[in-house]
């Protein structure tokens, strides 16, 4: 899966919506998810799809226009009070707000994703603008069940953009839909005065290594300081990579325990394995997988290793974990 992108972004079909501190690590799995199946040029994730010096209201502007489809990821602090007490949902400038909005008012399939249990807002609970968002039919997207749940959306996404596709033609209905969207987007934007798009600066974005590669070098070991959403400090982990060709072996460490790939695999700059765990409950012990995929990067002060952790089976469901790992060892 490449993550290369469309310098434009006006070609991306599917925009993920996310609060940061609610479901951020959803966010990136979902992307790399939808990446991998459709093509990284079709998705829109601030992170990856703003680029340097570019100004954040007109690129959002840009790609809420030219998708067709809004993914509006809802965990349990999206509805979550400001400074001032009310719900940042409820401020114009919020950016969920402004992306949602626009996407109900110019058109575009919106699609509530419910995450951690999370349930669907009341249209009481809403700002006037995004009041129809509660009749919109919802998927839940459980970290238990996060392949099979992401598949049946994957399939759904099919059907949505494989109408989109036949309607691309010269007919009078998708010109319209697009240019209504990116007006609605504009409209919002500039109703707001521009100011305070983004709560938060995005990530600055990483150049990936060019998928051309046969094989990234990604032999060695690695080591990454994690946080699991269910401690209070870091971990250090590490991950010792072998293997040519597609073919990928090794150890991944889990709770600093080395844990054997299995499944691995390394297409161009991107890497695909499993791990496994197991963990007791009630005197009986429970086999617990762990699927990792993400991608070998380039920044200045060296590589960096992308990775999303999800894990699969466990008693408790576990958010996605983003793992960022810096090479210790070459091979």
């Amino acid at each position: 899966m490449s993550n290369a992108r469309n310098p434009g972004v006006g070609g991306a079909q599917l925009f993920i919506s996310y609060r940061r501190d609610d479901s951020a690590g959803y966010a990136r799995a979902l992307n790399d998810r939808l990446a991998q199946q459709f093509g990284a040029a079709q998705v829109f994730i601030d992170v990856d799809d703003i680029p340097a010096g570019a100004t954040f209201d007109t690129t959002i502007a840009q790609a809420l226009g030219a998708s067709a489809v809004l993914l509006v990821l809802i965990g349990p602090r999206w509805l979550a009070p400001g400074a001032d007490g009310r719900p940042r949902l409820h401020d114009p400038a919020d950016f969920v707000h402004r992306e949602v909005a626009a996407g109900l008012a110019g058109g575009a399939q919106v699609i509530p994703l419910l995450l951690d249990g999370a349930a669907m807002p009341a249209a009481d609970l809403l700002p006037a603008p995004l009041r129809a968002l509660a009749l919109r039919q919802a998927q839940v997207i459980d970290a238990r069940r996060f392949a099979a749940d992401t598949d049946a959306l994957v399939g759904r996404l099919h059907t949505l953009l494989g109408h989109a596709s036949a309607s691309a033609a010269p007919t009078a209905a998708g010109p319209h839909r697009r240019t209504g969207l990116l007006g609605a987007a504009l409209a919002l934007l500039a109703a707001a005065g521009g100011a305070g798009w983004w709560l938060m600066t995005p990530a600055p974005s990483t150049a990936p290594v060019a998928a051309a590669l046969a094989r990234a070098p990604v032999n060695g070991r690695w080591q990454a300081a994690v946080r699991y959403d269910w401690l209070t400090a870091d971990l250090t982990e590490t991950l010792v990579l072998q293997g040519e060709g597609r073919a990928l072996a090794g150890t991944a460490s889990f709770l600093r325990v080395p844990r054997g790939i299995e499944q691995g695999e390394v297409d161009g700059a991107v890497l695909r394995f499993v791990t496994r765990s197991a963990e007791q409950l009630g005197g009986a012990e429970r086999s617990v997988t762990h699927r990792w995929t993400g991608r070998l990067e380039r920044e200045p002060g060296g590589e960096l290793l992308r990775l999303t952790m999800q894990t699969e089976g466990s008693a408790q469901p576990h958010a996605p974990v983003e793992v960022l790992a810096r090479r210790i060892a070459a091979p």
